[in-house]
């Protein structure tokens, strides 16, 4: 999925000042013996094509385009040496075309590392030669750039996952789940690194892998029929909880284009049937890399469709995610310039923390091709300008797929310049410390499951999870068809509610404080049946100590609630106050009696009829916990929604 710069620059210099004699050079047998060896190459039958090659070669060193044909040859199998040993034998002044053997000698070496080697050999390309001195310009500044780059090494230390995550053949687009339970990986079947392609039927699967009870990795499997054909599947990406698997498929009938993005959604131990979205998220275009936000309202994705700013762009569209858990998608936006350039970017993945985007880009400067890069939302609707996020985890090869783990410590990418140990590409992974590109809040989850109260069977309900500070949205999804199970996401650090939601059921009601383990009831949140006498407990309303002022903090829950009374317009209600026994008895009655009617005025101000709600306050009348304890008189102070009528 990713093209070869030498092969862009090896187009470029063929057409570039070439003279119309450019075999004026070669025998006829030896231009119909070239003719021939191309074709084999690019049919990818390199082993015929290679001796076709040498003994040109080493039959006529002025038929250069035989030896830049070699060299290409060799950086497909793999050979840097040999690859820049043959350009060396025709980058001489008295060898026909120097310039062009030049600039392909410094492509060499900037495509492997030799930085100052592709500068030395750049520089001395002279002005009179216009257009080979313009190309060779930029190409200085980015071997400085990458120099500069070198000289403050990032301390990362990236480790190959081993043969359990990595195939022998080409491994990359890695994808975690927030409890990193779940693995996968796109494999590239049937072809290893330096190999031809001809006669082997090459195309990408994808692979998951379950973490076993040890903490282990076992061998990855094939995702299945399910989910693979024939054809290509890759560039898969799991929701935060696993619900979800995005990944793009090509050539399937039902699509838009050549490559469109599928999700199956997880039940038990399988997925349903993929769904292809239409437009707006696909188009006849070519759609790649999805990345859903933890919140469930965005998908982020790389796109080549019009209103791009460079060849591949990151592209972000809303996403509804409803109540059977299928999306809806709509409003596509490009992230624009302080993300996007004139060249590709591919793979972004937003973090947990909804805050933090990596994605990786050949047009920001950096080491070598695809670099991986780090921008951050800018509290305005937009983006930070991108940061590389440094050497030596960039390197002068491919570093693409870079995603990190929901508490923000570990990272997991794909690259074939790590180490050269004759794999391709590999996936690795590393530790994140403070300050090296780390995600700018922790996230810490809990698993749960939900069941319908009367029944115990299993529900599939939507859990929104937000931030008790700002009232902002930090994670939303659906629990398991089958299983009713699901995992939730909250920042460290931070005060978090939750709600529960299904039509035909009370919604649920949740609260963490920063310093409290996430954890939901072991036997399942009970869902209750809309019903009357049925009671929610609104466990996110606060109050100042001994006032009935609402805090905004309160507003999310309260909004729920007016959400449920329109959406069930039947139902009448009954807004019940209630206090610890601490302090006066009537004036508790009191206290609790204003602060119903305050949660009362609320929902009358956004126009729930007053026929439909009472209020009351029962002070210490009611208790649900002893109040001989500090967490017990908690308990005991609380909001309560009774359904008087449906």
């Amino acid at each position: 999925m990713t093209k070869r710069l030498y092969a862009y620059i090896s187009l470029l210099l063929c057409c570039l000042l070439a003279p119309a004699d450019a075999f004026a050079e070669a025998s006829k047998k030896e231009i119909q013996q070239y003719e021939k060896a191309v074709i084999l190459m690019n049919e990818g039958r390199y082993g015929e094509a290679l001796p076709i090659f040498k003994q040109l070669v080493r039959g006529n060193k002025n038929f250069v385009d035989a030896s830049w044909s070699l060299a290409e040859l060799y950086a497909l199998m793999g050979d840097d040496g040999k690859r820049i040993q043959t350009l060396q034998y025709v980058a001489k002044p008295k060898v026909a075309r120097y310039w062009n053997s030049m600039m392909r000698l410094a492509a060499a070496y900037h495509e492997t590392c030799n930085y100052q080697e592709a500068i030395n050999v750049y520089k001395q390309i002279p002005q009179s030669e216009i257009g080979y001195y313009k190309m060779a310009q930029p190409k200085i500044a980015e071997c400085e750039a990458a120099i500069k780059l070198m000289e403050s090494p990032v301390p990362f230390s990236a480790t190959n996952m081993g043969p359990n995550i990595n195939t022998e053949f080409d491994d990359y687009w890695p994808s975690i789940t927030a409890d990193e339970g779940l693995f996968s990986t796109t494999v590239k079947l049937n072809k290893r690194e330096g190999e031809s392609a001809f006669g082997k039927s090459v195309h990408e699967d994808i692979f998951v892998d379950k973490k076993a009870a040890n903490g282990t990795w076992p061998k990855t499997q094939n995702a299945g029929s399910c989910i693979n054909t024939i054809h290509n599947e890759g560039a898969q990406s799991f929701s935060l909880d696993g619900r979800y698997m995005f990944f793009v498929a090509c050539d399937r009938q039902g699509g838009s284009g050549s490559c469109d993005i599928y999700y199956s959604i997880r039940v038990g131990d399988g997925w349903s049937k993929a769904v292809v979205p239409t437009a707006p998220l696909n188009t006849k275009y070519w759609e790649t890399n999805p990345s859903l936000s933890p919140t469930g309202d965005k998908l982020y994705f790389a796109s080549n469709r019009p209103g791009s700013i460079g060849k591949t762009d990151i592209w972000v569209v809303d996403v509804k995610i409803k109540q059977d858990g299928y999306l809806e998608f709509s409003n596509p936006k490009n992230l624009g310039p302080k993300v996007n350039t004139k060249e590709d970017e591919l793979s972004p993945f937003i973090h947990a923390d909804n805050q933090t985007l990596f994605f990786s880009s050949k047009g920001r400067g950096g080491l070598g091709k695809y670099d991986v890069f780090v921008s951050y939302k800018d509290g305005k609707g937009g983006w930070t300008e991108a940061k590389n996020i440094g050497y030596p985890l960039n390197t002068c090869k491919d570093e693409i797929g870079f995603v990190v783990n929901a508490y923000g410590d570990k990272a997991y990418f794909s690259s074939n310049g790590q180490e050269k140990n004759g794999r391709g590409r590999d996936i690795y992974e590393l530790k994140l410390q403070d300050g090296n590109a780390r995600p700018v809040k922790h996230m810490k989850f809990a698993k749960g499951k939900i069941v319908d109260a009367e029944t115990k069977q299993p529900v599939m309900a939507q859990i929104d999870v937000y931030s008790i500070k700002n009232n902002e949205k930090v994670f939303k999804s659906v629990s398991d068809s089958k299983t009713g199970e699901f995992i939730s996401c909250v920042p460290e650090g931070e005060d978090a509610g939750v709600n529960v939601d299904r039509k035909g059921y009370l919604f649920y009601s949740e609260y963490f404080d920063e310093n409290q383990k996430l954890k939901f009831p072991e036997k399942g949140v009970a869902m209750e049946k809309i019903a009357v006498g049925k009671k929610i407990t609104l466990k996110n309303i606060f109050f100042d100590f001994d006032k009935y002022s609402l805090r905004p903090a309160s507003h999310h829950e309260l909004d729920r609630l007016v959400q449920f009374l329109k959406d069930n317009p039947q139902v009448y209600i009954r807004l019940e106050g209630h206090t610890d026994s601490k302090g006066n008895h009537d004036y508790n009655v009191t206290l609790s009696e204003n602060r119903a009617k305050v949660a009362f005025d609320y929902l009358v101000e956004r126009r729930i009829a007053k026929e439909r709600l009472e209020y009351k306050g029962y002070g210490p009348d009611k208790p649900i916990a002893s109040n001989s304890t500090a967490e017990g008189r908690a308990q005991n102070r609380r909001t309560e929604v009774i359904i008087t009528a449906k």
